[in-house]
């Protein structure tokens, strides 16, 4: 069966506490994307995405394993939840670009 609704997770500085949302509409496939600068904010969206029937949620490279395991934790096997990471080289570009100044 497709995805039909997805969902993705930003957490970043700048982003305000309580987050701020929006949606984007395709042809039979829906992504609903939370940005917020605070996990207790996204783990509250988390759960509510669960509760509306999300189907997938995926987490930004911002997330610390301490904080994916507290949204893996909250959403307690409801939805499949997922994580972008970079292989070794693109870690490494992205650590150069972080570093810099």
């Amino acid at each position: 069966m497709p995805i039909k609704n997805y969902a993705f997770l930003i957490k970043a500085d700048g982003y305000p506490v309580r987050g701020t949302q929006t949606t984007l509409p395709g042809d039979g496939f829906t992504t609903h994307i939370f940005a917020a600068s605070n996990i207790a904010a996204l783990i509250v969206a988390a759960q509510s995405f669960a509760k509306d029937g999300i189907e997938v949620i995926e987490t930004c490279g911002g997330f610390s394993d301490t904080d994916f395991d507290a949204v893996k934790n909250a959403l307690d096997g409801r939805v499949a939840l997922g994580r972008v990471t970079f292989d070794a080289a693109n870690q490494a570009l992205l650590t150069r670009f972080m570093t810099s100044s």
